[in-house]
């Protein structure tokens, strides 16, 4: 099938959307007077850490979707120019979800993007899981583990040609074999699929639809991604940094 306008075929996707509006309420006294983005870890706060990621994968446009505390993220990165970076800003009055606050954004989005959750850390080919989308039929592309997460069951059924079947959370039943690992490649149409309402979850609202629709698929991807969820999990992933994953990813250097 050949690559859809907008994608590999006609230039790379640049634009990043970055979900970081939650409260992180399992961080207790972490995330009191911080967003969780903001934590510190290895040295930078981990948003940081993510950003120079993207940034080192050509993904220099920067949407971060803020609720909680979102004003300090703001003021902590700004234009995001001394960071190599362009970041704009899509900040949440209240909480809407992962979904909502994407749908708040939805006027700022470009034709096709990378979807990231803020709490997440996936060590991948993002360009890969682009060329894959770029020859598919989806409106949404998912990076899949196999197995259990960092805390967290195999959420996701998957079809032989990659297609997603079934989505756990959405009250689905049967055999889940992967994980939804919090990076996805998305077109703007999505916006066609959003439900009604301001607040509303990706997983468990959007997700149904567009398998409904036969336009969410996913790609197998061979490393564990890294969630700082809870202080045991930002340990974990302390631990990767400075056991020498830090100079492996960092923002400055080649792609994986």
């Amino acid at each position: 099938m050949n690559a859809k306008p907008g994608s590999l075929g006609d230039k790379p996707i640049r634009q990043a959307v970055v979900l970081t509006g939650g409260r992180g309420v399992r961080l207790g006294p972490l995330t009191e007077r911080l967003p969780k983005g903001l934590v510190r870890i290895a040295g930078r706060p981990f948003l940081e850490h993510l950003l120079l990621y993207l940034r080192g994968r050509g993904l220099a446009e920067i949407l971060l979707c803020t609720g909680y505390l979102g004003n300090m993220i703001e003021e902590h990165f700004g234009d995001g120019s001394r960071f190599g970076l362009k970041i704009g800003y899509s900040r949440e009055g209240s909480p809407r979800g992962t979904g909502g606050g994407l749908k708040l954004a939805r006027d700022r989005l470009e034709d096709e993007f990378f979807l990231l959750n803020g709490d997440t850390f996936l060590p991948m080919d993002y360009r890969r899981l682009e060329r894959e989308f770029a020859e598919s039929d989806a409106l949404m592309f998912l990076a899949a583990y196999p197995g259990p997460g960092p805390g967290a069951k195999p959420n996701l059924r998957i079809g032989g040609e990659g297609e997603v079947l079934a989505v756990r959370s959405s009250g689905a039943s049967g055999i889940f074999t992967h994980l939804d690992a919090g990076v996805r490649v998305a077109r703007k149409e999505i916006i066609g699929y959003f439900p009604p309402g301001d607040v509303f979850s990706l997983e468990e609202d959007l997700y149904p639809r567009l398998i409904a629709a036969g336009k969410l698929a996913a790609s197998e991807v061979s490393s564990p991604f890294f969630d700082i969820g809870t202080p045991e999990r930002i340990g974990i992933f302390r631990d990767y940094l400075t056991g020498g994953g830090l100079e492996k990813y960092n923002g400055f250097g080649p792609p994986l």
